[in-house]
């Protein structure tokens, strides 16, 4: 029915579309040559894009413009969509290490503050992954010291534990678990961007199990 109807029409068009072709004119299609009577002055015209008339080769449109996409200055085109030349990046230097700082903390001021630290170092260390090699791979080995070295683990003698020597402010709580997270989410970006292995995995496991039971 209708339906039927619709698909040979779309046939019969595709069919026309199919054989259909056209090029661009150009002043030989145009059937216009220095040859022919007022051939120079018909070339002007065109050359203008002025045609008297539409008589062409079989297969040809009349596009007189079409030169005008023509370039002959390519290099400062080239030039003008390329822009200026960006500037050299410019590389701040991380500190992962510092000699005044102990390597293992003795008490909460000297955790938060290593942490803090490391912290700041890791985070700029990341952002100039592209300028720095091997970023990744210095972010994770610092931040896997400081969750398993720098944080002495809790221990049930009070004497060699300054996690239970003395009680902890709630200021001074929040800091630490604010830090300590943060860490954590620093290792697990670090470790991320780094090649694989089973033994990864296995200190990636042990780094955020000794952050856990710390905080």
């Amino acid at each position: 029915g209708a339906l039927s109807y619709t698909w040979e029409l779309l046939d019969r068009l595709l069919a026309k579309l199919s054989v259909a072709s056209s090029k661009p004119l150009d002043q030989h299609s145009a059937q216009i040559g220095a040859a022919a009577r007022g051939g120079a002055e018909e070339m002007s015209d065109f050359r203008k894009g002025l045609l008297k008339n539409l008589t062409a080769n079989e297969g040809c449109a009349a596009h007189p413009f079409f030169g005008r996409l023509r370039r002959d200055n390519y290099d400062e085109v080239v030039k003008a969509l390329m822009g200026d030349p960006r500037p050299d990046p410019i590389l701040i230097p991380a500190v992962l290490t510092d000699e005044n700082m102990p390597d293992v903390a003795t008490d909460y001021h000297t955790a938060a503050s290593s942490l803090l630290r490391i912290c700041h170092a890791c985070s700029l260390l990341l952002q100039q992954r592209r300028l720095v090699k091997n970023a990744p791979a210095f972010v994770a080995s610092a931040a896997q010291y400081a969750l398993t070295v720098t944080l002495p683990m809790p221990s049930l003698d009070p004497s060699v534990c300054f996690w239970r020597k003395s009680e902890m402010r709630r200021e001074t709580q929040t800091n630490l678990l604010f830090l300590i997270r943060r860490m954590c989410r620093i290792y697990s970006a670090a470790t991320s961007s780094v090649q694989q292995s089973r033994g990864l995995v296995g200190i990636r496991t042990t780094a955020f199990a000794c952050g856990a039971c710390v905080a």
